[in-house]
């Protein structure tokens, strides 16, 4: 496997002889082409990079996702429910489905119902140590509660 830290150099074969690299047509490279490297373990925790709706926001429709947006790929497994909750004025939970997509690396939060009017909603993507909170695919975690209002029209 790959050790962290160590040094690692990769060759492409060319030059005159056989097991050199040659394009569709046959020619060879002219050289080995060679270069070096060092694993190193990703340390960087993910950040939220934007929200929707914005912090503060007014006038959402009461139908609308809550989504998160991450500065980098994040462990689809650790961004569900548990780490990214919606709750009422008066701290109640609202049950919601919870999705990630990787190609956006987006968390996506459905509530289940309608929210209710003229509401202000508190949203919470969890970090920390402990769990529950979403990690990057490394397995860094949020270093603390990314959390914001908005309030339903």
């Amino acid at each position: 496997g790959v050790r962290l830290g160590a040094l690692y150099t990769a060759v492409i074969k060319g030059g005159a002889s056989d097991e050199r690299a040659k394009d569709l047509a046959g020619n060879a490279l002219a050289a080995d082409v060679t270069w070096s490297f060092t694993v190193v373990p990703d340390t960087t925790a993910p950040t939220v990079t934007a929200t929707s709706p914005g912090g503060g926001a007014t006038g959402i429709s009461r139908t609308a996702n809550i989504t998160a947006t991450f500065s980098e790929a994040m462990d689809a497994a650790t961004v569900n429910g548990s780490s990214f909750e919606l709750r009422d004025p008066m701290g109640v939970l609202v049950p919601a489905v919870v999705t990630y997509g990787a190609t956006n690396r987006r968390a996506t939060l459905n509530p289940s119902a309608t929210l209710s009017a003229l509401t202000t909603y508190s949203a919470t993507v969890k970090g920390g140590a402990i769990a529950p909170s979403v990690r990057d695919a490394a397995g860094n975690a949020l270093v603390a509660d990314r959390i914001w209002t908005f309030t339903t029209r």
